[in-house]
């Protein structure tokens, strides 16, 4: 728990920090994040590893370009390329990268109707290319830093990989351009023409960032032809998590935190109550802050990548939590409760001369979360939690049998 003021502050960071360490290492997060943590270790160490990375895909498949799966020495792999369905070939395929260290651009394709791939199928109908690559590399120049940085440090950036070519270029499959939110970039690309190009296409990527809500930003993929030659690249948006606030620490906030954590998102947790204002209720959580009563803690940072609840079951504290995040740029705020609690909300702070916008109040939520029959505090924190990923993602949060279209949005 952190204290509201600057004593108890610094006497709890420690603390907050150990425990945000072995969160980490938590079956709770996401795929990259437990990823790049494992390289971390590995690469302390020096000892190899093989990353598999989703480099192309076309028509109907489970995981976009950027997806990655991680592979030891021993073949046991952390982390999913397609939902199951080609980690056992991958895993196979790692050990000629291994032994020789050459990057492999493995091809799979399940468009024919009778196609069953490696006896399981890829339950879908398109195509799946991925790079293998064996790391770390001899060299001062290692992305997977700047993938970890963004899964934990809040980075953002652009990733630039080269997974083909042909013809006479002296570029290589597994080559790399990284350019950070400053504009500095960073690279081993050894074709200066194809360097340039894979620089425009960073920096055009660079300028769509703050624009991006998602939760995972799918990669996209570009084929260039140069002089005597061609070469294709991914250009990946590497984007922090997105930073889940729950105002409110009661026994609903609970699973909250706990499925949050379980995506992967950043959790804050505030409460001006100090016996529910404790980690050990959100073990999960970046932070729990204790908050001065009718008042938001100090220091808190919104952006569009930004979500907020409000359940604090307590009229006046809502009310100080509406009014300290209405305006701000949150992408999704939600107000536990029924339509009339949060409507008299509203004309309590219009008698302060606070009255939301339409952009406000489109991203005002209540009562919160997707119609479906929730009542536990487990079934509404899923309800919540869906209607949130709706919203990021601009879907409607329906059946997807009653879905036009694709399933899945990829970029062109």
């Amino acid at each position: 728990m952190r204290e509201p003021n600057d004593t108890h502050r610094a006497a709890t960071d420690n603390s907050q920090q150990r425990r945000a360490i072995a969160t980490f290492w938590s079956p709770l997060l996401k795929d990259l994040q437990t990823i790049v943590e494992r390289a971390r270790q590995l690469d302390q160490t020096h000892t190899p590893y093989v990353l598999a990375t989703v480099v192309q895909t076309s028509g109907s498949v489970y995981r976009g370009p950027g997806t990655r799966m991680l592979v030891e020495e021993d073949l046991q792999s952390h982390g999913s390329i397609n939902g199951g369905c080609l980690e056992g070939d991958v895993r196979e395929n790692a050990k000629q990268v291994f032994t020789d260290g050459r990057p492999l651009l493995l091809h799979y394709d399940a468009t024919p109707e009778d196609d069953i791939l490696w006896g399981t199928g890829l339950s879908c109908s398109g195509t799946v290319d991925i790079l293998l690559e064996r790391l770390p590399q001899n060299n001062d120049f290692h992305y997977p830093n700047v993938l970890h940085d963004c899964a934990f440090a809040g980075q953002r950036g652009i990733l630039v990989t080269v997974f083909a070519v042909e013809g006479e270029t002296s570029a290589l499959p597994g080559q790399h351009l990284v350019l950070d939110a400053t504009g500095n970039a960073r690279d081993d690309i050894t074709d200066a023409p194809l360097r340039d190009l894979a620089l425009t296409a960073a920096r055009k990527a660079l300028t769509t960032l703050d624009d991006t809500r998602l939760p995972v930003a799918t990669g996209l993929t570009r084929h260039h032809d140069l002089d005597q030659g061609k070469a294709s690249l991914l250009i990946e948006p590497l984007l922090p998590p997105i930073a889940l606030y729950i105002f409110g620490a009661g026994y609903d906030a609970v699973p909250l935190a706990h499925f949050a954590g379980e995506l992967g998102w950043r959790v804050t947790v505030t409460d001006h109550r100090i016996p529910y204002a404790r980690d050990e209720r959100f073990p999960t959580a970046r932070e729990v802050l204790l908050a001065q009563p009718g008042h938001l803690p100090d220091g808190l940072a919104f952006d569009n990548r930004s979500v907020a609840v409000i359940m604090s079951h307590n009229y006046l504290q809502d009310l100080a939590s509406v009014q300290g995040l209405i305006n701000t740029p949150l992408a999704y705020l939600g107000v536990l409760g029924p339509q009339a609690r949060t409507q008299r909300l509203l004309n309590e702070l219009k008698k302060e001369g606070v009255t939301p916008n339409d952009a406000q109040r489109a991203r005002l939520f209540s009562p919160v979360g997707l119609d479906i029959g929730a009542e536990t505090a487990e079934s509404i924190a899923l309800s919540i939690l869906a209607e949130i990923q709706a919203v990021l993602t601009g879907r409607q949060g329906g059946k997807l049998r009653e879905h036009a279209g694709p399933i899945h949005d990829r970029p062109q």
